[in-house]
């Protein structure tokens, strides 16, 4: 039965190695074919063709992809959408998938149970609870990960939104028209923020209406104050007001509600910092300020008795 569950433990292993493999180093095996294609100019029969590719282009990867739309047919597409929205949100990394994700939280939920089940059984008795919690962080962890990676994404956007407010006001006010601001703005800066806009400024170019891809940036970015940033750049250009007065209203409202947040996070540090305070730096303190005195009294007492 042991040897069994090594023999699942190391091909669930595997699996995640190649799953990892695919999602994230996958770029220099797609150079790598489009090379073949210029390199094997001999024609030859389907049959040698196919037995000249590896095993597994032969044989897994067609499993893989036959499993990943397996994933995709049976997952409810409430929890479809978002893990979706997630991994547009967390910039859309490239190979990242629904489908690859599932399979990775599967995979490493049975890889974890696995190796729980193999530490904590003894013979006698098993501790299922620890295994069920371990099969539920292996399950969790996977899409923890694409959360945390948008959630900063998110965090660096709001962050340098005042900041890009205020190109686009100097560059306006020296007579520039919006998307020229933009573009003169987006050449200066980098990160996610310059990303989403380079992408909207594309899309307008190949003729898609400026309403909808500044709405198509609040959906792949999901921060407030860039939502309400395009919400009056929109307005302004529908009631043909000043665009200049709207950029340095904006730009003063979103410095304060950074400098807000910066204050609040500041009037939080205080109770964050008690758990580590009481737990570890007074207990240490503790022992060497009052430690030497301690055994110095202890001494003293026994010497006297």
């Amino acid at each position: 039965m042991e040897i069994i569950l090594y023999i699942i433990a190391f091909m669930t292993t595997i699996a995640i190695v190649l799953l990892i493999n695919e999602m994230f180093f996958a770029d220099k095996k797609a150079v790598k074919d489009r090379l073949e294609v210029f390199v094997d100019v001999e024609s030859l029969p389907e049959d040698e063709r196919a037995m000249r590719k590896s095993f597994s282009e032969r044989i897994m990867k067609p499993s893989y992809e036959k499993l990943l739309q397996s994933i995709s047919n049976a997952t409810p597409e409430g929890l479809q959408e978002k893990y979706e929205n997630t991994i547009i949100m967390a910039g859309s990394p490239k190979n990242v998938s629904f489908a690859r994700i599932v399979a990775v939280q599967m995979m490493f939920s049975l890889l974890l149970a696995l190796l729980l089940y193999m530490a904590s059984s003894n013979g006698e008795s098993t501790d299922y609870l620890i295994i069920f919690m371990g099969a539920t962080i292996g399950f969790i962890l996977p899409y923890r990960m694409i959360k945390v990676k948008a959630d900063q994404r998110k965090e660096e956007i709001t962050r340098s939104l005042p900041d890009v407010l205020d190109l686009l006001y100097v560059s306006v006010e020296a007579g520039l028209s919006f998307d020229m601001a933009l573009k003169r703005t987006i050449d200066k800066i980098t990160g996610p923020l310059s990303d989403e806009f380079h992408k909207a400024l594309e899309e307008i170019r190949l003729g898609r209406n400026r309403q909808e891809a500044l709405r198509a940036i609040v959906k792949r970015t999901g921060v407030d104050d860039l939502s309400t940033f395009i919400t009056s750049v929109i307005q302004t250009e529908q009631l043909g007001s000043d665009i200049a007065n709207m950029l340095q209203i904006q730009s003063t409202t979103m410095r304060q509600k950074r400098r807000q947040r910066a204050e609040e996070a500041a009037r939080k540090l205080p109770v964050k910092m008690l758990f580590p305070l009481v737990f570890f730096i007074f207990p240490t303190l503790f022992i060497v300020v009052l430690g030497p005195a301690i055994i110095r009294i202890i001494d003293t007492l026994g010497s006297g008795f």
